[in-house]
């Protein structure tokens, strides 16, 4: 192991680890490990928390292939990664949760008598309505100024950053855990369908817990630094 991966692996956070190493965060994911709204925790901890070793989930990282469009997004501009983020956003609410909602309707029609289902597309239904407003208030309040702070082109805003993002922070958890109480509730249902429906929702939490972590571990961090160092300098 190099002495650059060492580093990383036994002094940086498992946030660190999924920036410096993109591969990490299938890792994480397969193994039940919050790298987005716990990502400060060490890799040595979050192991423990499920039940794996840190030498066990290195050598995973290790064997996996980098993706070939990983982008090292701590590295780049904040306003290209707050665009990023933005056009995300369209995607999610505009293709990926529609797209989702309409499985959902069609296997509950297809299966009335597993009231899981059922139970999974309303929940659904809300995560919907409260995410779109949340990365409304995201792209009014946040992205809006970083869009031309991020280069230092306009002046501080009127507000902390930190007050919006400790706000943005409690949403975060909050929608992590809805997602996990929708797949939950698909290893209820006992029917064949629920694998094709575990599947959709797992894709859909780890787009959202990938776009949570680039926020919560590289976009807020960097985005009050940059703040503090404006406030300092007025």
């Amino acid at each position: 192991m190099a002495v650059k991966e060492t580093s990383v692996f036994t002094r940086g956070s498992i946030a660190e680890i999924a920036d410096a190493f993109p591969q990490a965060v299938d890792v994480f994911e397969d193994a039940g490990i919050d790298y987005s709204c716990k990502g400060a925790r060490s890799l040595a901890d979050a192991a423990a928390a499920v039940g794996y070793r840190a030498d066990e989930l290195i050598a995973r990282i290790q064997a996996a292939p980098r993706p070939d469009d990983a982008v090292a997004w701590s590295q780049q501009p904040l306003d290209e990664l707050a665009r990023y983020l933005a056009n995300d956003h369209s995607d999610t609410a505009g293709s990926k949760i529609p797209g989702i909602r309409a499985f959902l309707d069609g296997m509950a029609d297809q299966h009335p008598s597993l009231i899981n289902i059922q139970r999974i597309a309303t929940l659904l239904a809300t995560f919907s309505t409260v995410v779109t407003v949340h990365m409304a208030h995201e792209e009014r309040d946040l992205f809006a100024s970083l869009a031309v702070n991020g280069h230092g082109t306009a002046g501080l805003p009127n507000a902390r950053l930190s007050q919006r993002v400790l706000r943005e922070l409690v949403e975060h958890e909050m929608f992590r855990e809805q997602l996990r109480t929708m797949r939950e509730l698909c290893l209820l249902i006992d029917d064949d369908c629920a694998t094709e429906i575990y599947a959709e929702l797992d894709k859909l939490s780890r787009s959202v817990h990938y776009h949570m972590h680039l926020e919560n571990n590289i976009l807020y961090p960097r985005a009050i630094d940059f703040e503090n160092q404006l406030r300092r300098a007025s």
